[in-house]
Parts: C-alpha cells; sequence; structure tokens
C-alpha cells in the first residue's frame, strides 16, 4: 500500500513553490559562483578568493547544479493533474533543501571572509558591488527555506502501515525514460525496460559505494585536468593531491546525500562493511577540510606559520584524512548494532 497525495492535497502547491525557489536559488548561485572563481577580473578582488573560503565554493559551485539537475528531472514526474506519491516527492523535497542548504553554507562562508576583511590587500573598486550582490542571493536563500519548512509541515503524518512504503531514486529511472523519449518512442520503451529489469538495478544497488567510487575518481581527474589546462602543469604530485582531494570531496557527497536522499537502497550488511563504509566516506571528506584548514593544522602542531611546500601539504591533507578514516572506524565499529 502507497501512501499517495491526491490532486487537491494542501501539500502539493506548498511543494511547488518551495521547488521553484530553490531551483532559482540554485541558478543564481551558479552563475554566481562561476563569475567569481572563474573570471580572473571578478575574482581579483574577492574577499574569499583563497582557502579556507575558495575551498567551500569550489565544491559547491559543482554539486549544486549536478543535484538541483538531478532534482528537476525527477520532479518532472510529479504531474499536477495525477495522484503523486508521498515517497517521491519527500525524496525530491529533501534533494532541493539539501541544495538550498549548500547555497546557504557557501554564503555564509563569504560573509564571514568579508567580517575578517580576508584578502584586504587586493580589495578593489568591484568588491563592493561583489559583497553587494550577496544581499539578493541570501535574501532568496532565506525565503527558500521558510518555504521549505511551510511545505514540510503541510505534509501530513503518513497512513498507517505505509512509513517505510515506496522507493528509491533508482525507481524512477525507468519511468522518467519513458516520460522523456514518448509513449510511442521504441527505444525509450526498450531502455526503460532495460531500467526497471531487477537485474540492473538490482547491481547498482549492491555495488553503489565502488560505483560511487570510480565516478568520483573520474570526476577528481577531470578537474586536476582543468586546472592544469587553464593554470598550467602543476607538476605529478600537486596533480595527484588535487585529483584525491576533489574525488574524496565527491565521493563523500555522493555517500552522504544518498543515505539522505535515498538515491540507492543498500542491502543489509553486516556491522564491519557498515563501519567501513562510514568509516571511509569519513576519511574522504577529511581530505578536502585538511586541504582547507592545512595551514591551521601546521600552526596546531607548532611546524610554523603555514604550510611552505608541496610535500608537506600533502603529507599534512593525507595524514588527517587517514586519521579521521580510522577514528571513525573504530567508532562505527562499536556503536553499530547488527
Amino acid at each position: 500500500m502507497n501512501d499517495q497525495l491526491g490532486v487537491g492535497h494542501p501539500a502539493r502547491p506548498a511543494a511547488a513553490a518551495a521547488l521553484l525557489t530553490s531551483a532559482a536559488g540554485a541558478a543564481a548561485f551558479t552563475l554566481f559562483a562561476y563569475l567569481t572563481t572563474q573570471v580572473h577580473a571578478v575574482r581579483a578582488g574577492s574577499p574569499w578568493q583563497d582557502d579556507p573560503y575558495d575551498a567551500v565554493v569550489t565544491f559547491t559551485m559543482f554539486f549544486v547544479p549536478l543535484l538541483g539537475t538531478l532534482g528537476g528531472a525527477r520532479a518532472l514526474l510529479c504531474r499536477r493533474d495525477r495522484p503523486l506519491p508521498r515517497y517521491r516527492i519527500e525524496q525530491v523535497l529533501r534533494a532541493a533543501l539539501v541544495c538550498t542548504l549548500l547555497v546557504a553554507a557557501t554564503l555564509a562562508t563569504d560573509w564571514a571572509a568579508v567580517a575578517a576583511r580576508a584578502d584586504r590587500a587586493s580589495w578593489d573598486g568591484g568588491t563592493p558591488w561583489l559583497i553587494a550582490s550577496l544581499l539578493p542571493l541570501t535574501g532568496v536563500t532565506a525565503l527558500s527555506l521558510l518555504l521549505h519548512r511551510r511545505a514540510i509541515r503541510r505534509l501530513s503524518e503518513p497512513v498507517r502501515g505505509t512509513e517505510d512504503a515506496g522507493g528509491d531514486w533508482l525507481d524512477d529511472l525507468a519511468p522518467l525514460a519513458n516520460l522523456l523519449a514518448g509513449p510511442r518512442s521504441r527505444a525509450g520503451c526498450a531502455l526503460a525496460a532495460l531500467i526497471g529489469s531487477g537485474g540492473v538495478l538490482g547491481f547498482v544497488r549492491r555495488h553503489f559505494a565502488p560505483l560511487a567510487a570510480a565516478a568520483a575518481l573520474a570526476a577528481g581527474l577531470l578537474v586536476a585536468m582543468g586546472l592544469a589546462l587553464g593554470e598550467g602543469w602543476p607538476g605529478v604530485l600537486l596533480f595527484a593531491v588535487e585529483s584525491a582531494v576533489f574525488a574524496g570531496g565527491t565521493f563523500a557527497f555522493v555517500m552522504i546525500c544518498n543515505s539522505v536522499l535515498r538515491f540507492a537502497a543498500p542491502p543489509p550488511a553486516s556491522r564491519t562493511r557498515r563501519a567501513a563504509r562510514i568509516a571511509t566516506t569519513a576519511g574522504a571528506l577529511a581530505l578536502p577540510v585538511s586541504l582547507a584548514l592545512r595551514d591551521t593544522v601546521w600552526q596546531l602542531l607548532g611546524l610554523g606559520d603555514q604550510v611552505d611546500s608541496i610535500g608537506r601539504w600533502a603529507a599534512v591533507t593525507f595524514a588527517c584524512a587517514l586519521l579521521a578514516g580510522a577514528l571513525t572506524f573504530g567508532v562505527a565499529a562499536t556503536g553499530i548494532r547488527e
């Protein structure tokens, strides 16, 4: 038995308003992030052009449009004139909320850079305009959070016995392929049939973590290659560090999002495997965090004011990641019940 929202359910207009506002905010943020990080004339006077502030937008400028695109595609299945499965609208709303929270986190980081007067010597005539541009983005983000709160409140309690009913994002791939290709498309029907087969989706669910790791590694290599083409070859060690850091951040983002958004519902796993998965995610997440805070870590260790070589930079980054992973595994292995 599936819990569904009828055509006239009061939560549906509230959810639509939240989704549209979140999409508008994500689009505006993506444009803002691109201009302030990739256009040199604009970036030159930015208070948030260096780490740790820049490390935040480096990731969110990729993740926000990616997650927004995935959520927007799935939202196409939310037809205005048809009953709407509760699990689908809840998961789409969660994806939009995550997008909005990523934008909010980046804006908070940018405001912190302004408050700290970071890179004050490089501020120029365009800096006040950059700071002023944060205001409308902040307003749209705050409005989006309020609309999400209203939508969540209007979603009534699920019908008894349907709390665990529903599926994951993979369950919607086949109907989405049918919708995009059209009912008369043979290729679309064949693709939907292939996707809908239990073997394909079951394989993805069973091997979601290694598939996410492979995709993250590919993304890390592509980003590092893009940086090398745009800024010149950085050397083997720096290229490896940049690839690993972006790959680690991407893998951690995908795994955390899967836990929150239910991209692919994982099959039951042993305590050791679950602890290893959590520890790997924590270690991967520690890569970009330790990179952004490398100078702070270096100072806490009493080794000077800042990391002054690529070798030490790599050592601090990977050592912090290994330590985070090891500590997390120990805590998870003892805290998870079979």
